[in-house]
């Protein structure tokens, strides 16, 4: 049954667009299940994945079901009962790191995904009702943010979103790498995935509590990760495990990875981190340090990492640790700019006047964001002060400066950010400068 703080009203804007277009617009009933189980056969194929077995449609359809789940019909198709759009929705914490005196933040923000539009139907308005009906129906609600992880970074910009958050891919040459940093009075056990995943939520929880950008993570996400999911079962038999324990006995963080033969060498494996999660930073270390130090390897590869991943800093050769790829990954959506910008904490007191543009309204207008000596913050709408900073900004650069990911003068070489006043972009950097990068460590 779909979760009461998720049952958003239909869109009436979107609902309208898509009836000129001959289609309709409809929120599914997870209770129907063969109408649902077409609904994820769509989103499948929209995504080129395989099709779903029917003990995969189970699993999806009990994780998707408390979602605000929407399809778009054509009744003019040849298969007419199946939806030729889609995208499900739902409530979730952004996490904002800590405060200075250790408080955890977060926002609440509207999660959106699986977000498709059959071939058939591109340039017809449908992703523009889709995507417009969800924010709308979010501002409705009283929801500070929307945010997405991007398949394609072409895409959300037009709708106000601006990449937030990123990843880096790495690859490591383990040959004749020492690993210098301090290793903790603790204890590194290699554990079997299906062992470890009971402590996973709480261990991965703490871990994220310490991030800005970090959402957490569903049932069915931490299934598919330790591969006790239908789709991933087959990877079962690679997967291997590792937990640390602190110097008393508690589980601090974990590891998941995979290793693959060199069946031409047997000594020149390559070994695959598919996760770790590290609540303190004793665990970060001792579990990197059991990685890089295992035999019969010369290659570690870890993807969608932090960007500032501090491993280069704690072995003897930083530039045996090459970043091969970066990536966007978080864009978030202001929709109320005091809620939003007033959850974080920042690093500076000062005064910045942002002036927002916003084509859909939502978080247009002049607002003076106020900080004091602790990064507590306050906003006011229509405020000014001859002290200030002014800085005048499309929604979109609000987004991407949210989490201080986005360096401010990118965004202002780009056009995206203008200075109002001298020296408005640095003062403005200064404040949202964060003490890690913001980092997002899933895709939903």
């Amino acid at each position: 049954m779909t979760d009461p703080q998720n049952a958003l009203p239909l869109d009436e804007g979107s609902r309208a667009a898509l009836a000129a277009e001959g289609l309709r617009y409809a929120q599914l009933d997870p209770a129907d299940t063969a109408a649902f189980d077409r609904w994820l056969q769509a989103v499948y194929r929209g995504f080129h994945f395989d099709a779903f077995t029917d003990e995969q449609l189970a699993q999806y359809r009990d994780g998707v079901g408390p979602s605000r789940v929407i399809g778009v019909w054509d009744s003019t198709t040849a298969e007419a009962e199946s939806p030729i759009a889609t995208v499900a929705s739902w409530r979730s914490p952004l996490r904002l790191g800590e405060s200075r005196a250790g408080e955890s933040l977060e926002v609440e923000g509207w999660a959106i995904s699986l977000v498709s539009v059959a071939a058939t139907h591109r340039r017809r308005g449908v992703a523009r009702a889709l995507l417009e009906g969800e924010l709308r129906a979010a501002h409705a609600a009283g929801i500070p943010l929307a945010m997405l992880t991007a398949s394609e970074a072409t895409i959300y910009g037009r709708w106000g979103f601006g990449p937030a958050a990123y990843t880096a891919d790495y690859r490591i040459d383990t040959r004749g790498l020492r690993f210098t940093a301090p290793l903790p009075d603790g204890r590194v056990h290699r554990v079997t995935a299906r062992d470890l995943r009971p402590l996973a939520v709480e261990l991965t929880e703490r871990a994220q509590r310490r991030i800005a950008g970090e959402v957490p993570l569903e049932r069915q996400q931490y299934d598919r990760l330790f591969a006790l999911a239908a789709r991933t079962a087959s990877h079962a038999a690679k997967l291997r495990a590792a937990r640390y324990d602190d110097a008393a006995g508690v589980p601090q963080g974990y590891v998941l990875y995979s290793v693959t033969e060199n069946p031409n060498d047997f000594s020149d494996h390559s070994l695959r981190v598919e996760y770790l999660s590290a609540a303190t930073d004793d665990a970060y270390a001792a579990l990197w340090h059991y990685v890089l130090d295992q035999d019969l390897v010369s290659t570690v590869k870890a993807s969608m990492r932090p960007v500032d991943e501090p491993l280069p800093w704690l072995v003897s050769n930083p530039r045996a640790v090459q970043t091969t790829a970066r990536h966007d990954h978080l864009w978030l959506r202001i929709l109320d700019v005091p809620a939003a910008v007033t959850a974080r904490r920042y690093a500076a007191a000062d005064s910045v006047v942002l002036r927002v543009a916003d084509d859909l309204g939502f978080a247009a207008g002049t607002w003076l964001l106020s900080t004091d000596s602790e990064g507590r913050a306050t906003v006011t709408a229509g405020g000014s002060s001859p002290d200030a900073a002014v800085i005048d900004l499309g929604v979109e650069a609000l987004g991407a400066l949210l989490l201080g990911g986005t360096p401010i003068d990118a965004l202002r070489l780009g056009g995206r950010l203008t200075e109002g006043s001298p020296g408005a972009a640095d003062r403005l950097a200064a404040l949202v400068r964060p003490t890690r990068a913001p980092y997002l460590s899933t895709w939903f």
